[in-house]
């Protein structure tokens, strides 16, 4: 990630993103804004199980009312931290929904990894319009 201020380059990458939150950066890199992550270590089946009970299913709508109150409060946590975003909070995205299964598993995570896909996303949906 990279941009200019007063005509000074600045650049933000994986491991400078990680000093400056004092966190690792490395466990699971896994990015997809339409569906689920498709990776040999994540069962979306499980994570649905995981966050929504045993009857949950993974094809269905992800409504945080059908959530935990300890899993309502991180996700608004992810939400608002980790994968900010405006507007609702009622519905688990798959990115969402991937993030809190990890952190809830004790599965490792690539935080920075997660921050800057998002940044870039939400860059590129702003160039869209």
């Amino acid at each position: 990630l990279s941009t200019t201020v007063k005509n000074k380059p600045i650049e933000l990458d994986l491991d400078r993103l990680a000093t400056i939150l004092n966190v690792p950066n490395g466990g699971a890199w896994g990015w997809n804004q339409r569906s689920w992550v498709t990776s040999p270590n994540f069962d979306q089946q499980d994570c649905v199980r995981v966050l929504f009970g045993e009857n949950a299913d993974h094809v269905q709508r992800m409504s945080t009312r059908n959530l935990s109150l300890h899993y309502r409060f991180l996700h608004r946590a992810v939400c608002t931290h980790i994968l900010p975003k405006a507007g609702r909070f009622d519905e688990v995205t798959h990115m969402e929904a991937y993030t809190m299964y990890h952190l809830i598993t004790g599965r490792k995570i690539n935080v920075p990894f997660l921050i800057i896909n998002h940044m870039h996303a939400i860059h590129d949906r702003e160039n869209a319009r």
